[in-house]
């Protein structure tokens, strides 16, 4: 799912701009270890990031740097950049800069001033669709070190969550891995982007020790979105005409 930016004309049923909240709010964001999304000004190209600091007495923010030095060196130029995020399966963003470079221990961080405003919305949550371990989903994960063969156990038309065996390799959240390939069973196979969420590990019951990751889609094509959305509703047609 490409981080959706909230447009101008839920600016004001989703406004929050009292600063106790705004920082309530974004503290809650950075306990949880939410991805942020930092956009340049240009509202295209844009990192994945993680809140480090919310400081109210320095009124400021400060959020990890991107492993791109030049896209790192874009977002600085920026006059302003966009930050979304999702906490809770509610979108969060916020407008702020610019950016500065600032160093918290040992890692590079941008420094933003606190926002004055974040808006919240709502959305309802994409149907997710449990894989069948008879006809499995396959994804080929482009590493840059080479294909990482996965299974994908779920997947929505925002997402996917994917398994793989340790010795495939080991994802990390907030990478973007872009040339990837999927295969839906009797529809076809799809060139796309993901972006990794959340990674956890997972022991099976014979022992053998497995990688987990959520990850999301990132500017996914509207034919391959309708492919995946295709999928869905077929496989579960299916599904249930059995108990019919």
């Amino acid at each position: 799912m490409k981080i959706e930016l909230i447009s101008s004309e839920d600016r004001g049923r989703y406004l929050v701009n009292h600063a106790n909240e705004v920082q309530r709010y974004l503290r809650e964001v950075m306990d949880s270890k939410a991805i942020v999304a930092i956009y340049a000004d240009n509202g295209r190209d844009f990192i994945l990031s993680t809140l480090l600091e919310v400081d109210g007495r320095k009124h400021c923010v400060l959020l990890e740097q991107g492993t791109d030095p030049t896209m790192n060196r874009q977002l600085l130029d920026s006059a302003k950049c966009t930050f979304a995020t999702t906490h809770d399966q509610v979108h969060i963003q916020f407008s702020a800069g610019p950016l500065e470079a600032a160093q918290l221990g040992n890692e590079a961080a941008f420094r933003v001033p606190m926002p004055e405003e974040i808006l919240r919305l709502q959305r309802r949550e994409y149907y997710r669709l449990v894989t069948s371990v008879m006809n499995p989903v396959k994804c080929m994960i482009n590493t840059g070190a080479g294909l990482m063969e996965t299974v994908v156990v779920d997947i929505s038309i925002g997402g996917v969550g994917v398994l793989a065996y340790q010795e495939e390799g080991r994802l990390k959240a907030g990478e973007i891995h872009h040339g990837c390939r999927i295969s839906l069973p009797g529809t076809g196979e799809f060139a796309l982007s993901l972006a990794v969420c959340t990674t956890f590990d997972i022991t099976l019951k014979n022992g053998r020790l497995t990688h987990r990751a959520g990850c999301q889609f990132i500017d996914l094509p509207p034919a391959v979105e309708t492919a995946i959305q295709r999928y869905i509703i077929r496989v579960e047609r299916e599904r249930r005409a059995r108990y019919v």
